[in-house]
């Protein structure tokens, strides 16, 4: 009945690890691939058409980071 009782309670704090990485992962703020400014509603960021991730929708002021050196 132990072996029953030890399966569930760890069944239980796999659960609570899980659910505790998704929460993680809801909160972690996705940055650019080009430039890594983060995510805001100031610099949205959408996909890189070269398929490489999230990137800047605004792309000059990207490449203005990028050039500058100012992240």
């Amino acid at each position: 009945m132990s072996t029953v009782n030890d399966n569930r309670s760890a069944r239980e704090r796999a659960k609570a690890i899980a659910e505790q990485h998704r929460a993680e992962r809801r909160q972690r703020r996705r940055r650019c691939v080009l430039c890594a400014v983060e995510e805001s509603e100031r610099t949205p960021l959408g996909a890189h058409p070269d398929g490489l991730g999230p990137s800047c929708k605004d792309v000059d002021g990207c490449e203005l980071r990028v050039r500058t050196g100012a992240v």
